[in-house]
C-alpha cells in the first residue's frame, strides 16, 4: 500500500511539474495580471504614483549614493526621477511622454551607463517594458503588447527559486543579439526582467568604453516586497543593475528605488509628462 501511495506522489509531483512548463504566454500573462488585482480594479486606474528613497552603487570605482525618487505614469506616460546627491551624478532622469524617449544627460553631453543602455535599446521604453508593473505603460497590460513575440522558456532556477520564464522577442529592436527574458514566481508576480546584448568587436553601437573588444552587457530589473494597496498587489522594491565585461573589465551598477507610498489616481497638471522647466 505504502509503495501505491508512493507512486501516486510521484506521479502527481511529475504532473505538475509538467503543467507548470507547458503554460502558454497567454496563460501566464492572465495569470500575472490577476495577480496584481482583478480587472475591475485594474482598469480603474489612471494614474499611478510610486514616492520613496534612492539607491545608487557602482562597484569600480566604489561610489554609494541615494537619494529620494519618483514614478509617475499613466498609460500613455512614464516619469522617472531618482536624486543621487552627487555633484558628478546629480539624478537620473527616465522618460517616456506622447510616444518620445526622453533620456536627459546627467552633465554636459553625459549619460550614465543606464540611461546609455536605455538609449542605445529605446525599445525597452517605448514598449513599457522599464520599471513592470510599477508603471501604467506596462507591456504586459498592452493587449498588443507592440507587436511583440513571446514564448514560453518552462520554469527556470534563479537564486535557488523556480520561475516561469517568459522569452519577449521585440519588433524592430535593432539586433538579433538582444534577448529579453520574463520572469514570474509560483504566484505569477513578475519578479524579474532580463535584458542581454553580446556587442561585436568593432560595432560601436554601446559607448565609448565597450567599443575596443566584444562585450556582454546586460541590464536586470528585480522586483520584490509586493504589497495591497487599494486592491492592487504592487513592488515596493526595486533595483536594476547594470553589468558588462569589455577591454578584460567588468563593470556592474546597481540604482534603487525603495517605495514608501503609492499614490492612485492623483490629478496631474496637463503638462507634467515633461523634464522640461516649466
Amino acid at each position: 500500500m505504502r509503495y501505491i501511495l508512493s507512486i501516486f506522489v510521484v506521479i502527481a509531483a511529475f504532473a505538475a511539474s509538467v503543467t507548470a512548463q507547458d503554460l502558454k504566454p497567454d496563460e501566464i500573462i492572465a495569470k500575472h495580471l490577476d495577480s496584481i488585482g482583478k480587472k475591475e480594479a485594474r482598469e480603474s486606474l489612471k494614474t499611478l504614483m510610486a514616492v520613496g528613497t534612492s539607491e545608487f552603487e557602482s562597484r569600480i570605482p566604489l561610489v554609494k549614493g541615494g537619494g529620494k525618487a519618483i514614478v509617475v505614469s499613466d498609460p500613455g506616460n512614464l516619469f522617472f526621477i531618482i536624486s543621487l546627491n552627487s555633484k558628478e551624478y546629480p539624478f537620473e532622469k527616465i522618460g517616456h511622454f506622447n510616444g518620445k524617449t526622453s533620456l536627459p544627460f546627467i552633465s554636459a553631453g553625459n549619460r550614465s551607463l543606464l540611461g546609455t543602455f536605455l538609449k542605445e535599446h529605446d525599445k525597452i521604453l517605448s514598449s513599457g517594458l522599464f520599471t513592470g508593473s510599477m508603471s501604467l505603460r506596462w507591456f504586459l497590460a498592452d493587449a498588443d503588447r507592440h507587436g511583440a513575440r513571446l514564448k514560453s522558456a518552462g520554469m527556470k532556477t534563479v537564486d535557488g527559486k523556480k520561475l516561469h520564464a517568459l522569452d519577449c522577442f521585440l519588433s524592430g529592436s535593432g539586433s538579433d543579439d538582444f534577448k529579453v527574458r520574463l520572469y514570474f514566481d509560483d504566484t505569477f508576480r513578475h519578479v524579474r526582467t532580463e535584458y542581454k546584448r553580446e556587442v561585436v568587436r568593432g560595432q560601436g553601437t554601446f559607448g565609448q568604453a565597450n567599443q575596443q573588444a566584444n562585450a556582454r552587457v546586460e541590464l536586470t530589473e528585480v522586483f520584490s516586497d509586493f504589497k495591497t494597496v487599494a486592491d492592487l498587489t504592487l513592488p515596493y522594491t526595486y533595483r536594476v543593475t547594470f553589468s558588462s565585461n569589455s577591454n578584460s573589465t567588468t563593470n556592474e551598477n546597481m540604482w534603487g528605488v525603495n517605495v514608501t507610498e503609492y499614490y492612485l489616481n492623483q490629478k496631474l497638471q496637463p503638462d507634467f509628462f515633461t523634464f522640461d522647466s516649466k
